[in-house]
C-alpha cells in the first residue's frame, strides 16, 4: 500500500496541472505536486514516496524537451511505481506514442505502472465553447478517479509499443528544435502595459523585462503560458500567432453553470473527438 505520491508536472497554461490537482484528490493519500521548471535539478527527488507521476501536455506527438531533460535527471535510490499521464486538445491516437522516449529513459529507475491520455480544452487553434470545456473536464474527473483505483492495485498494465506511431513522434520532435527559431520572433505589441505577469509565469525563465516590456530569449519550450494569460492579449508568437487563444478557461464557473449538461452524447461530438470518447466510455463502463 502506498503511503505517499509526488508528481512532477510541466504544465503551460495550466490543463495538466489541473489533471494532477485531480489525482492528488483521488488517490486519497499524501501527494506533492512540483512543477517542472528550466530549475528541474533543483526540485525534490522521489526517494522519500512510494508512488510517483509524472505528467505533460503533448506538444506535436511529443513530451515537451524539458520533460526529456528532467526524467534523464530523475533518478532514485530504490526503484518505484510510476505512472504517466499527459494532455493534449484532442484524443488522437499518436498522443499515446508521446512517451515512447521518456519510458527508454525512465524505466531504469522506475517500474512503469501505466498511461493516461486527458483531452483537455485547446490553447492553441481555436477556443473550445464552454458546454465542450464542461464536457472534457468532467470525462477527465471520472477517468482520474478510475484511475487512481486502477494504481493502487500496483499492477503493471500492458505496453503494446507501437513502431509506427513512434517513428512519427520521432520525425515531430523538429518542434523541439523549433521554439528556439521561434523565440525570437516572440514580441510585444503596443498593448503591453509593462505588468511583467509573463516574465514572472515563464516555467522557462525565458523572458526578462526592460525598459518595461518582456525580452524574450531562446530557451522557450512554446507552452504559449505567456501568451495566452496575457491581460492585455500583447504577446506575438511569430509564425503561430495566428492560431493563438488568449484568456484563461473559466473552470468554476463553467463547472457551476447549471444551465450546461455535464457530458455530450458522443453521436453529437465533432469527429475528431467520438473515437477517443468512446475508448473512454468502455473504460469507464469496464472499471
Amino acid at each position: 500500500m502506498y503511503r505517499s505520491c509526488i508528481i512532477y508536472v510541466f504544465s503551460g497554461t495550466g490543463n495538466t496541472m489541473r489533471v494532477a490537482e485531480k489525482y492528488a484528490e483521488a488517490l486519497k493519500m499524501e501527494t506533492r505536486i512540483v512543477e517542472i521548471t528550466a530549475s528541474y535539478a533543483n526540485l525534490p527527488l522521489p526517494d522519500d514516496f512510494s508512488l510517483v507521476g509524472i505528467g505533460y501536455p503533448v506538444h506535436a506527438f511529443n513530451a515537451p524537451h524539458i520533460v526529456h531533460c528532467f526524467a534523464k535527471h530523475l533518478s532514485c535510490k530504490e526503484k518505484k511505481n510510476l505512472f504517466i499521464f499527459h494532455t493534449g486538445g484532442e484524443g488522437l491516437p499518436f498522443n499515446d506514442s508521446s512517451s515512447a522516449g521518456l519510458r527508454i529513459i525512465l524505466r531504469k529507475h522506475f517500474t512503469i505502472l501505466s498511461e493516461r491520455h486527458y483531452v483537455m480544452p485547446y490553447n492553441m487553434i481555436f477556443r473550445h465553447s464552454d458546454a465542450m470545456v464542461r464536457h472534457m473536464v468532467t470525462y477527465m474527473e471520472r477517468l482520474v478517479r478510475v484511475h487512481a483505483v486502477s494504481l493502487m492495485t500496483s499492477r503493471a498494465e500492458n505496453h503494446i509499443p507501437m513502431p509506427l506511431r513512434h517513428l512519427i513522434s520521432i520525425l515531430f520532435r523538429i518542434e523541439w528544435i523549433y521554439p528556439v527559431c521561434q523565440a525570437r520572433m516572440m514580441k510585444a505589441g503596443s498593448s503591453c502595459t509593462g505588468c511583467g505577469l509573463c516574465a514572472r509565469m515563464c516555467p522557462m525563465g525565458n523572458i526578462t523585462m526592460k525598459d518595461g516590456k518582456p525580452v524574450f530569449s531562446s530557451s522557450c519550450s512554446l507552452c504559449v503560458r505567456c501568451s495566452f494569460s496575457c491581460p492585455m492579449n500583447a504577446i506575438s508568437i511569430g509564425l503561430l500567432d495566428g492560431w493563438k487563444v488568449n484568456g484563461k478557461y473559466q473552470f468554476e464557473r463553467i463547472m457551476q453553470d447549471s444551465s450546461l449538461r455535464d457530458t455530450i452524447p458522443v453521436k453529437e461530438l465533432p469527429f475528431l473527438y467520438r473515437g477517443y470518447y468512446r475508448r473512454c466510455e468502455k473504460m469507464l463502463n469496464q472499471s
